[in-house]
């Protein structure tokens, strides 16, 4: 039968995103057969594997093969969980799975569907973990943000991307204590001048809207201390102790 028939998989282009992060990316695309109907009764679909598994997953992107239909199914976190690490992130799978097609006489076709499957670009990058800082009262400070991609390059913000203030209006209560906080929204350059009359730890966040309209929060923690006195009245009151 494998002489007289052949599958025909639609081609499929997609990016897909988390469910979670509301960019409306999907977290899923489908592959089918697109002549299904005319394949004989009986014909079963197997994954081109050393293994029984019917699924194809390294923890980020997982693609499954349904053996009746025939169809792909390729997910972001398919195995319930999102797993990567930061610098080490494919950007995009392609021509992934191979099909095994059974016929109910016991040939066989081997079909490699067109699949171009990226993952979005808050997956891709990842902001770099920024120290907290300790400033004094009336302080400025001036802070870079800096990125890293799927291969492990630092640079700046990618392409297209920009910083603004988080959804949640941490910035907005962090002013209200007397903080200036000022974002260059092409760079991701944080400038924040303290207060001069409060002390303790202030908590915001800016969010980095990527092209793709993924976006991931960038989370700060500066500690204003007071004032240190100036030099004449520390040596001010220094001499008078030893008088």
């Amino acid at each position: 039968m494998s002489d007289r028939y052949e599958p025909e998989y639609e081609s499929l282009e997609a990016r897909l995103g988390a469910s979670w992060d509301g960019s409306g990316l999907s977290n899923s695309a489908s592959q089918t057969i697109e002549n299904l109907g005319e394949l004989p009764e009986g014909t079963r679909f197997l994954l081109e594997s050393g293994t029984f598994s019917d699924t194809i997953d390294d923890g980020l992107v997982s693609s499954r093969l349904d053996s009746y239909t025939g169809t792909i199914r390729h997910t972001l976190g398919g195995s319930g969980s999102i797993s990567f690490t930061p610098g080490k992130v494919k950007r995009s799978y392609t021509d992934r799975v191979t099909v095994r097609t059974v016929y109910p006489d016991g040939s066989v076709d081997k079909v490699t569907p067109r699949s171009v499957i990226e993952v979005a670009d808050n997956i891709y990058y990842s902001p770099q973990p920024r120290e907290d800082k300790k400033i004094s009262n009336g302080e400025t400070v001036k802070i870079p943000l800096k990125v890293i991609d799927g291969q492990g390059v630092i640079s700046g913000i990618p392409q297209g991307a920009k910083v603004m203030k988080d959804r949640h209006g941490s910035i907005e209560d962090a002013e209200l204590k007397g903080a200036t906080i000022l974002i260059d929204e092409n760079s991701g350059e944080l400038t924040f001048t303290a207060p001069e009359d409060r002390t303790g730890v202030l908590w915001f966040r800016t969010e980095l809207i990527y092209a793709d309209g993924t976006y991931v929060e960038i989370h700060y923690s500066l500690e204003v201390t007071d004032r240190p006195p100036l030099k004449d009245q520390m040596r001010f009151f220094g001499s008078s102790l030893s008088s």
